[in-house]
């Protein structure tokens, strides 16, 4: 019931920013719409954001302009765009089907472009105004990596790549996938120091993380990743320094005497600064709940008692990673219902000691004992209990967008990651500000034409549509995040709307398109019962595909858990 209610609560936030984003794409659609009509001599009768019962309108010269109920869209009323109706011969000049079929497709394509053209604007106003994006700070850097072997180290921040400057991860990202069989030269800072040192390595081919880019595979260095574990805490002695203070297991780490945390590896140092500073340390925190809103609380660390020469006050004061600490486990799911708690920590299963949670995912994933359950260990306020679970079958998601079925038993670890600190990437020169508002467009266009198309070759799952929930929803978040985000999104979906309008179906502009197309090669327009026809079978399409994205949303509530 709490998901549902904060599903709902979600949902409800976002009205707000949904009818400021779905307005001006509509607004933006039809204006194109509007103003070729205009142009090309076509009466205006009605401009409509939205459908159905006007809630609002006022007349100008010869057209309505008008908010309508239904916020699903918009409209441009054109007069003489009935076919079943005449028109007078002193009016065909202000009519929209006695206009040349040229300049008919001219109307009906001003829409999209239209939305493609918004899009670059606002890729254009987000290189002016700046966005935070994640910086050039490698993550955890596992010691049997490539990346590791060449001398990079976590935490290090690249300053140059291939001797050009580097600012962000998606700069150093690109260079590398760019340089397979090369040998590129990096200049990087050490962390917590003034160390500039060089790191020579080649990139090799390695698989793609992203399924929505034209290319498979591409320049890797096999352990370079911006990711690192979280501040998300495990609690290993309930009698520790830690516990006595007030720290529990699943307590993410904000702050230490005000300084920003950006991960697990920086605890060890702001404890220790604290320690040598005055023995005493701040931290601020919260109890983590996904999907919830944190309860702050500060709490007290007092490291007087601790060896100045300990080897790690993290495990002085009994702290660890959360990764093998269970955060959440599905309601009545095998792992609940064998008596699995929040909180517990995975220590070993069958009797095989588990390290790191990837072991936790392979055993269960591997498990081919049909009805035969697995023995679980865990430690539960310092004391080892177990209990015996059998995995179920379970369909789901994978982080490609692809649907799996495999082997589960219902729980969520702490596995938590954090990113590099965000940096301000923007530019003052207004010409490379349109040369990305340029780029930008078309980057997001293939990727967007790539998705659908990897959808009919069932790369990516079609449960990946999303209806005005899930806009709404991350209309929201984008909201709150600022306002470049919010534009970057209002780009990403005017594009979506740009390449959607196009498709050949009828009721969308596109199945107008092919329409005309067909007059202008046939030299007369379809019969109007082949139109109707086409009409009402695009209106189904329509409909079917808002339902089936409808049902997309609730049954991803479901599934969730």
């Amino acid at each position: 019931m709490e998901t549902i209610l904060s599903w709902l609560q979600s949902g409800l936030s976002g009205v707000g920013p949904l009818f400021i984003l779905l307005g001006l794409l509509i607004f933006v659609h039809e204006l194109g719409h509007f103003m070729v009509a205009k142009f090309f001599g076509v009466r205006v009768e009605v401009f409509s954001l939205g459908f159905g019962k006007k809630i609002f309108q006022t007349q100008r010269g010869e057209t309505t302009y008008c908010i309508s109920l239904i916020p699903l869209g918009g409209y441009v009323k054109m007069f003489g765009d009935d076919p079943t109706k005449s028109v007078a011969s002193e009016e065909k000049p202000y009519s929209f089907l006695d206009k040349p079929v040229s300049q008919r497709i001219a109307i009906v394509l001003a829409g999209p472009l239209m939305n493609l053209f918004f899009a670059g604007l606002l890729f254009f106003m987000i290189a002016l105004i700046g966005q935070e994006v994640p910086g050039s700070v490698v993550g955890d850097v596992a010691p049997s990596s490539r990346a590791y072997e060449a001398g990079f180290r976590s935490g290090d921040k690249v300053l140059e790549a291939a001797h050009v400057p580097i600012k962000t991860w998606r700069e150093l990202s690109e260079i590398i996938q760019n340089s397979v069989g090369k040998t590129l030269d990096f200049k990087v800072q050490s962390e917590n120091s003034e160390e500039v040192r060089t790191v020579s390595t080649n990139p090799t081919y390695g698989p793609s993380d992203d399924i929505l880019t034209p290319n498979e595979k591409v320049g890797t260095i096999e352990g370079l990743a911006p990711e690192s574990l979280s501040s998300l805490i495990g609690i290993f002695d309930p009698q520790g320094l830690a516990a006595t203070a007030g720290l529990r297991s699943l307590d993410f780490i904000e702050k230490i005497d005000g300084a920003d945390v950006h991960g697990f590896r920086n605890l060890e140092g702001l404890l220790k600064n604290a320690q040598l500073r005055d023995g005493k340390a701040l931290l601020s925190v919260f109890e983590y709940h996904m999907g919830e809103e944190p309860k702050r609380r500060e709490v007290s660390l007092n490291l007087e008692s601790l060896s100045s020469d300990s080897p790690s006050i993290l495990n002085a004061i009994g702290v660890e990673s959360a990764e093998l600490y269970l955060l959440r486990l599905k309601p009545n799911g095998p792992a609940m219902t064998a008596g699995l708690q929040r909180g517990d920590k995975v220590i070993a299963i069958d009797g095989t000691p588990i390290t790191e949670w990837e072991q936790v995912l392979n055993t269960i994933k591997t498990y081919d004992k049909i009805d035969t359950p697995v023995n679980i260990e865990v430690l539960r306020n310092g004391l080892k209990t177990s209990a015996s679970v059998t995995p179920e079958m379970t369909d789901l998601m994978n982080a490609q967008g692809q649907e799996e079925s495999r082997y589960t038993i219902g729980i969520y670890p702490g596995l938590s990651m954090s990113y590099p600190p965000l940096v301000l990437e923007r530019t003052n020169n207004p010409f490379q500000a349109v040369s990305i508002g340029i780029e930008k467009s078309y980057e997001w266009s293939k990727v967007i034409v790539l998705g659908f198309v990897r959808m009919f070759q069932g790369d990516v799952s079609p449960k990946n549509i999303g209806s005005l929930i899930t806009i709404g929803k991350y209309a929201s978040h984008s909201f709150e995040a600022g306002l470049s985000q919010f534009l970057r999104m209002m780009a990403i979906i005017s594009i979506n709307l740009f390449l959607i309008n196009l498709l050949p179906v009828p009721v969308l502009d596109g199945g107008h398109l092919v329409f005309f197309s067909i007059e202008a090669l046939r030299g007369a327009p379809l019969s109007m019962r082949k139109m109707e026809i086409a009409q009402q079978f695009g209106l189904v399409i329509l409909i079917s595909l808002m339902v089936f994205a409808l049902f997309n949303d609730i049954s991803n509530l479901f599934s969730a858990w």
